[in-house]
């Protein structure tokens, strides 16, 4: 029972340390954890999963305080407000220090006899707004964008490494190459972006709502392939020898060395490569015919026709989103509406039909969203409410 007592009292200092903002000093966890368990903590108590998940909670007890205040009925105002005040607080103390007594119940084997389950996510606990990594195997992980992951293969050997928004295959440490392609599957939600390093050094920037299958190996004598859905800008490393294909929605995207960009979204009508440098070859299975994209130039191919249409086009506008920011060019509302709701991980109702069809060419990077649509209601008049993440435009 000691212990226990060590434990709460760790995290109510934790809780503090994090309602602060201020860093977590890991000294007094790893006198009651091991080294690799304390990082687990300082990643899961500070990654945003779990802030996400703790200001929710927190929402919700701040929701319903009002009506539990009136069985408290305070009669001083000052004392009112500070004791809302501390009841904020303490919420979110208790919910911090829940989450690392959950950690501690379910690790230590003095307190929980059962056997552990294997150290990994079901889809049922898979949050929307986390970064997933499913494995050959079928076992998925949370990848945290300000921690680190090491990525392991059913041999327990090392076949990637993760740090921050960037995850790595190029330095594995088995010894000889399987002869079968093996895959990984990094799907990325709403609101972020991040940054892949296939095992030949390709370099696949993914944007928010999109998912990439991809080998952990490539294998000698056989085609680079990767799968994709959403958009991605690839920059493939050259080997004539090994072409590479990017393959999205029955279209093929074949190339030996170059930079371009991919926007394959299930719910958009078309399919677009933009290419920067090099020299791609597009073919889908309703048209066999090979189009040849040179730099700077667009590639609209309609998912319903088949029918493929190449335009010039500035690549800057479509490569923006790397660099955190959103361009559109002449593009209807509507269609923007879309990119915004990937972009803020937002849901937005537009009930103002005359605004969907008006296009619009605009740019923006740290701007907020409710400073993105004011500066688009500056040009046509509308309003709109903010409910949380939900916005309707009127």
């Amino acid at each position: 029972m000691d212990r226990i007592k060590r434990i709460l009292k760790l995290s109510k200092g934790i809780a503090l340390r994090i309602l602060k903002d201020e860093t977590i000093n890991t000294t007094y966890i790893e006198n009651e954890f091991s080294n690799t368990d304390t990082k687990d903590i300082v990643d899961n108590l500070t990654s945003e999963g779990f802030k996400k998940e703790r200001d929710q909670q927190i929402k919700h007890i701040n929701k319903n305080k009002h009506q539990d205040w009136i069985k408290i009925k305070p009669t001083d105002n000052t004392e009112n407000k500070g004791l809302f005040i501390f009841f904020f607080r303490a919420a979110a103390v208790l919910i911090i220090c829940a989450g690392l007594g959950y950690y501690y119940f379910e690790n230590n084997s003095d307190l929980n006899s059962s056997s552990k389950e294997p150290n990994n996510i079901t889809q049922e606990s898979t949050d929307a707004n986390s970064i997933i990594l499913e494995l050959d195997n079928g076992e998925k992980e949370i990848i945290t964008t300000n921690g680190t992951k090491t990525i392991l293969n059913k041999e327990g050997k090392v076949v990637g490494t993760q740090k921050g928004t960037n995850l790595n295959y190029t330095n594995p440490s088995v010894e000889k190459l399987p002869e079968e392609l093996i895959y990984n599957k990094l799907t990325i939600p709403y609101g972020k972006v991040f940054q892949i390093t296939l095992s030949d050094g390709t370099k696949v920037h993914l944007n928010a709502g999109s998912s990439i299958r991809y080998p952990v190996y490539f294998i000698k004598d056989k085609n680079r392939i990767v799968y994709l859905e959403g958009e991605a800008y690839f920059d493939v490393v050259k080997n004539s020898e090994q072409p590479f294909i990017v393959k999205t929605d029955n279209m093929n995207i074949e190339v030996l060395g170059t930079k371009f960009n991919v926007s394959s979204y299930p719910e958009d009508p078309s399919i677009n490569t933009v290419l920067v440098e090099g020299s791609v070859s597009i073919n889908s299975d309703k048209n066999k015919n090979n189009t040849i994209l040179k730099p700077g130039h667009k590639a609209d191919w309609k998912k319903q026709s088949g029918k493929v249409l190449v335009n010039n086009v500035d690549t800057s506008i479509y490569t923006a989103w790397i660099e955190g920011r959103i361009v559109f060019e002449h593009m209807p509302f509507e269609n923007i509406l879309v990119k915004l709701e990937r972009h803020y991980d937002i849901s937005i109702t537009n009930n103002n039909l005359d605004l969907a069809k008006e296009t619009f060419t605009a740019s923006f990077d740290i701007e907020s969203i409710e400073q993105v649509l004011k500066a688009f209601s500056k040009n046509y008049h509308f309003t709109y409410t903010i409910n949380q993440d939900q916005i309707t435009i009127d």
